[in-house]
């Protein structure tokens, strides 16, 4: 396996550690508690403070909501560290929780501990990214191909989620089995960090600190209650092929699907042609089914939403390995769990379905349509 090493500067103060990176794109997401928070009208989760408590053990897919630029540009003034201000403040760090669905406050952590925003080691390579996303132990180069934007995405998508990463305890946790030699990957997820010297723990009181300035700093509005229905029980189309207890909106009929960009038969190709069906629309060239999370423009979210495209991670759920996969939700029930339907799963243009319980669902990454 490859480690990922942030070169950080010697005369940094000591809340920032080399910290070492595994990435292994494997298994099914983990989810995390998210006791205490409720969804957003717009798919994202929120909690008054904290998913779990603290910050530590906090779902850092879970956000708090209503956190102004204002608010986020103060905290970082109050460092004392000369960074850039146009590299990183309120309203890029606001945009970037909005394409990652990463908390915020766990981006401000990240970016911080791990580089001083910027400031320190790879991160000041033209083109490189303050998250030292990419940087490998034999190629730190290799950040540079990763901006600042897109590291915060990926880091997201492949380190928290796919990696099964998505608190900073779990983080420290696995550390600690890695270096055992008993951290088990495909059970587990692989390893953020390698370094056992308590970096999640580090992570944990910059977010702690930067909550409690929100606090001191005209704190934060409630978050609107989810009213939008988007769970289905009865209802709809039902076919042999469906699952029992479950339907569809309207019936599937492939004889009018076109080609595009997607190959036929191929699951690009069904889930872009099932949007239209129902009305929804997704992009023309999207790319992999693994990709599609990824997409400038398309909103994601890990709430199960009715007509929204699932997006496999390679090897997720028995995604493909290289490509991962792309499926169409076809229903979302009141106890959680979800329909999906797809195509290539047993053959090319052949459909078929699965369904997951509520808790298996949260783990995935659903792409809303336009």
């Amino acid at each position: 396996m490859k480690k990922i090493k942030w070169y950080l500067l010697s005369s940094l103060i000591p809340l920032f550690f080399p910290v070492f990176i595994i990435i292994i794109i494997m298994g099914a997401v983990g989810g995390g508690s998210t006791g205490g928070s409720f969804q957003s009208p717009n798919g994202s989760t929120y909690t008054d403070h904290w998913s779990n408590g603290d910050p530590y053990t906090h779902n850092l897919l879970v956000h708090r909501y209503g956190i102004k630029a204002e608010q986020l540009d103060g905290f970082l003034d109050t460092l004392g560290i000369s960074y850039d201000k146009k590299r990183i403040n309120g309203k890029k760090l606001l945009d970037w929780e909005a394409k990652s669905n990463l908390d915020v406050r766990a981006i401000v952590a990240i970016a911080l501990n791990e580089s001083s925003f910027g400031t320190a080691g790879v991160a000041t390579n033209p083109g490189s990214n303050m998250f030292g996303f990419g940087s490998f132990d034999s190629n730190p180069e290799n950040a540079n191909n990763f901006n600042d934007e897109v590291a915060v995405v990926r880091l997201t998508n492949q380190t928290i989620i796919g990696n099964k990463n998505e608190t900073f305890k779990v983080q420290d946790d696995k550390a600690q089995k890695f270096a055992s030699g008993s951290l088990n990957t495909s059970t587990d997820g692989g390893v953020y960090f390698t370094d056992t010297s308590g970096s999640g723990k580090r992570r944990a009181e910059t977010m702690q600190k930067l909550d409690t300035y929100i606090d001191e700093h005209g704190g934060t509005p409630k978050a609107p209650e989810q009213t939008t229905g988007k769970t289905r029980d009865g209802g709809g189309v039902t076919t042999g092929d469906v699952p029992q207890g479950y339907s569809l909106t309207i019936e599937i009929n492939t004889s009018s699907y076109t080609g595009l960009s997607y190959p036929w038969g191929q699951c690009t190709w069904f889930v872009y042609n099932r949007g239209k069906e129902v009305g929804v629309s997704f992009g023309e060239y999207m790319g992999n089914g693994g990709q599609w999370m990824n997409a400038p423009g398309y909103q994601t979210t890990h709430t199960p939403t009715e007509h929204s495209a699932l997006s496999f991670s390679p090897r997720q759920a028995g995604a493909d390995p290289t490509y991962g996969h792309i499926a169409f939700v076809e229903q979302v029930k009141s106890d959680g769990s979800i329909l999906i339907s797809e195509s290539n799963v047993k053959g090319l243009g052949v459909i078929s379905y699965r369904t997951f319980d509520a808790e298996t669902a949260k783990q995935f990454t659903y792409v809303i349509g336009k």
